[in-house]
């Protein structure tokens, strides 16, 4: 229960985050968000990895597979969520967890009953329909709008698979440290392939952090989230918590609804309810 916990305060977390990070991609380049998403890695997830018993011998059995995650489960979803049209980026990103399970099982061997493969199909579909909104079309279902979100999907999927595994065998404290120290150079690589200046960056926050506002917000939420994610990893299968963790588009949509008072479509509706239910299933039945 303490995973699925986690998993679904991930995904609270993760719904805060997207509101954040699309509001920044309009102004910023993602590179700068996963800048902030590195600095606070650095600042959160380092001290309490030692604090909870990381040691330097089991962080470098996490580092290859810390790379594979901050590059697959992090820059790359920072990208593919700043091309093309963005209603259909967070549609096909959404379907990550049908990866997820695919490879859990193909390499994890992670072992599901029938109930919660069903439950777990349930929440999949829910949460892709919730991401459907008024500006997705199926012609922009071209090129790159398409095959980045999807590449993206599947990485994350197989990211979260190797995870899970390395977590196994040390801890999601261990791989915390691990993630935080390789976001470094991952993050200085994105600057530079994105043509960003660090020194231009530093200057206008010593002047206010007004125009990276978004960017900073989103980054937090997004380091409390992945936290959370991983650390639900030590409690329970990834086949498991990698869906729950996706229905923040639900959040999402309820969150848009509520406070900002936008219409639903009947898809959405559907994909709610859908989403709804196989979570609290998945709850249910551990």
């Amino acid at each position: 229960m303490l995973g699925i916990a986690l998993a679904i305060i991930s995904a609270i977390f993760m719904a805060a985050m997207q509101i954040f990070l699309k509001k920044s991609y309009k102004e910023l380049n993602p590179s700068v968000a996963y800048l902030f998403d590195m600095l606070f890695g650095v600042i959160i997830w380092i001290p309490i990895g030692f604090l909870f018993g990381a040691t330097l011998e089991e962080v470098w059995k996490c580092l290859p597979y810390a790379i594979i995650s901050a590059i697959f489960s992090e820059a790359l979803v920072f990208y593919a969520l700043s091309k093309g049209n963005l209603s259909v980026a967070s549609v096909l990103t959404a379907t990550y967890p049908i990866y997820t399970l695919i490879f859990s099982v193909l390499l994890n061997n992670e072992i599901l009953s029938m109930l919660q493969i069903i439950l777990i199909l349930v929440t999949i579909i829910g949460t892709v329909l919730t991401a459907f909104d008024n500006d997705f079309k199926i012609k922009n279902l071209k090129s790159l709008t398409i095959i980045i979100p999807i590449i993206t999907a599947i990485a994350i999927g197989l990211s979260d698979t190797l995870t899970k595994g390395i977590i196994d065998d040390t801890s999601s404290f261990n791989f915390l440290v691990a993630i935080a120290v390789v976001q470094i150079p991952v993050a200085i690589i994105y600057l530079i392939i994105s043509k960003q200046k660090p020194r231009i960056i530093i200057k206008e926050l010593k002047d206010g952090v007004k125009e990276y506002k978004y960017s900073i917000i989103g980054s937090l939420l997004n380091v409390l989230g992945t936290g959370a994610l991983l650390v639900s990893f030590n409690y329970t299968y990834a086949s498991i918590a990698s869906p729950l963790t996706a229905i923040y588009t639900p959040f999402v949509l309820i969150y848009s609804v509520v406070f900002l008072k936008e219409k639903i479509n009947k898809i959405n509706l559907v994909g709610v309810i859908l989403a709804i239910v196989g979570a609290l299933g998945i709850t249910i039945i551990g």
